[in-house]
C-alpha cells in the first residue's frame, strides 16, 4: 500500500498557528525579576494578570492570553539558560518534591540547556505525564474520585481551592484544553512534531511546576493537610504481555539504544516508549485514511476508528484499549506509571510490534527486510495473534 509522503504536519492550520506563532508576535524583551522574587519564588500575580478574559462571559480569552504570554515564557526559558545545574538544584528543586518526581524535572531543565526538539519533545510529554499524577494527588485532599481526563481536573473546584481559580487559569492556558496550546494532547496523540513545539513552553512548565509547588508548601502549612502520593501501577503477570518469541527479541535492545541514542543521557525503556507511541498513533491515523481515501481525516481521526483499516489491530486493542490490559498508553500520559521501574518486556513488545507494521505496509522493495531472519517471525505473530485480553477471551480463560 502506498502512502503519501508529502505529509509535512498533522497539525491544523489554526492550531499550527497558536503553538507556532501566535507566543511570539509581541516582541517584547520580559524582566525576569517581574515574576520572580528576590528569594527565588514565582510571582503568580505578575503571571496571572497576562490571562486575558472574554467580555461576554469572563471565560479564558486563550488567543490574547498566549500572546500576552510569549514574552514571559521567552524570558523564563532564557533564565534557565542561564543557569547552571547546581544553581537550579539549589534554587528550585525542593519545589519539585511535591511531585514526586523530582529526578524528571532536572531532568527537564538538562533538556533545556541544548534545545534539541526530540529531547525537548520527550522530556515535556514526561513532564506532563508527572504533572497530572500529582495533580491528581493534591485533588485527592479535597475529592474522591480523581478525574480521569486532565482538563477536567484543571477545571475541578479541588484545584481551585488549594492553588487559586487564576493559577488554574494560566495552567489550562498550555494544558489540558483544546482553545488553548493544549500540549499535552499534541504531543501525546502524534499531532505535534517535536520541531513544532517551541521549547520556551517546556520551560514555562517547569517554572509553573515549581510555582505550584510553593503555592501547595503554604496549604499544607495552613491546613495541616498531608500529601499523599498514590503508588504507582505495577504489572505483575510479565508472562502474559509476552507476545514476540524472546530469542528474537534480543536484538530490540539494538532498536531501544538506537531510538536514545541523541535524545536522553541515560537508557530508560519508557522512554523508547513515549517516543514511539506518538509516532504508531500518526502512522495509523496516515494508513485510516489512506485506505479510507479521506486525506481531510488525517488530522482528526481518532484511533477507536482505526479498526476500519484492512490490518488486524488485536494486539493494540489489547496493549492499550482493553480495561483487562496493561493499557500502556494511558497509563504512562497519566503518569500512573513509574517512569524508571517501566519493565523492558513490554517495551519489547510495542517496538517489536511497530517493527512489523512498518514493514507490512512499507513499499515492495523492502522485501529483503521482510524476510530477514529476525523479522520474518515478528511477522507471523504479529499476523496470528489472537486477542489476550477482550472480555471474551477473558471469560474463556476463566472457564
Amino acid at each position: 500500500m502506498a502512502l503519501s509522503d508529502s505529509v509535512t504536519t498533522c497539525l491544523s492550520q489554526p492550531v499550527h498557528y497558536v503553538i507556532c506563532q501566535l507566543g511570539f508576535e509581541k516582541k517584547d524583551t520580559y524582566d525576569i525579576n517581574n515574576i520572580l522574587s528576590g528569594n527565588g519564588e514565582v510571582c503568580w500575580q505578575a503571571v496571572t494578570e497576562h490571562v486575558c478574559y472574554l467580555e461576554s462571559d469572563q471565560s479564558v480569552d486563550y488567543i490574547k492570553s498566549i500572546r500576552s504570554l510569549g514574552p514571559i515564557c521567552e524570558s523564563v526559558n532564557l533564565h534557565f539558560k542561564s543557569m547552571t545545574k547546581e544553581q537550579f538544584i539549589i534554587q528550585y528543586a525542593s519545589w519539585f518534591h511535591w511531585t514526586n518526581c523530582t529526578e524528571i524535572f532536572l531532568e527537564v531543565f538538562e533538556v533545556l540547556q541544548y534545545t534539541q526538539t526530540t529531547e525537548v519533545a520527550l522530556g515535556l510529554m514526561k513532564l506532563t505525564s508527572c504533572l497530572e499524577r500529582a495533580l491528581g494527588d493534591v485533588y485527592l485532599l479535597k475529592g474522591n474520585d480523581c478525574p480521569f481526563l486532565l482538563r477536567d481536573l484543571l477545571a475541578s473546584e479541588q484545584l481551585a481551592v488549594v492553588f487559586g481559580q487564576a493559577v488554574m487559569n494560566v495552567l489550562r492556558i498550555f494544558i489540558g484544553s483544546p482553545y488553548g496550546l493544549n500540549l499535552r494532547n499534541v504531543l501525546w496523540h502524534g499531532f505535534a512534531s517535536p520541531q513544532e513545539i517551541p521549547a520556551k513552553y517546556c520551560a514555562m512548565l517547569l517554572f509553573l511546576t515549581a510555582g505550584l509547588g510553593q503555592l501547595l508548601q503554604t496549604y499544607l502549612l495552613q491546613t495541616k493537610c498531608i500529601l499523599v502520593h498514590r503508588p504507582y501501577v505495577i504489572f505483575i503477570s510479565l508472562e502474559e504481555l509476552v507476545v514476540f518469541p524472546g530469542k528474537y527479541l534480543n536484538i530490540s535492545k539494538f532498536f531501544i539504544l538506537y531510538l536514545l541514542l541523541f535524545h536522553c543521557p541515560k537508557v530508560l525503556y519508557a522512554d523508547s516508549v513515549i517516543l514511539l507511541l506518538p509516532q504508531l498513533e500518526v502512522g495509523l491515523r496516515l494508513l485510516f485514511t489512506t485506505t479510507n481515501k479521506c486525506p481531510n481525516r488525517l488530522l482528526t481521526a481518532e484511533v477507536k476508528f482505526l479498526s476500519k483499516v484492512s490490518y488486524d489491530l488485536e494486539f493494540l486493542w489489547d496493549f492499550l484499549n482493553h480495561q483487562e490490559g496493561p493499557r500502556i498508553r494511558d497509563r504512562l500520559s497519566h503518569g500512573e506509571i513509574s517512569l524508571e521501574a517501566f519493565p523492558r518486556e513490554l517495551a519489547n513488545q510495542i517496538v517489536a510490534f511497530a517493527i512489523t507494521l512498518l514493514c507490512r505496509f512499507s513499499d515492495e522493495n523492502m522485501f529483503s527486510l521482510k524476510e530477514h531472519m529476525v523479522i520474518k517471525p515478528l511477522m507471523n505473530c504479529a499476523s496470528c495473534y489472537q486477542s489476550r485480553f477482550h472480555p471474551i477471551s477473558r471469560l474463556k480463560k476463566q472457564v
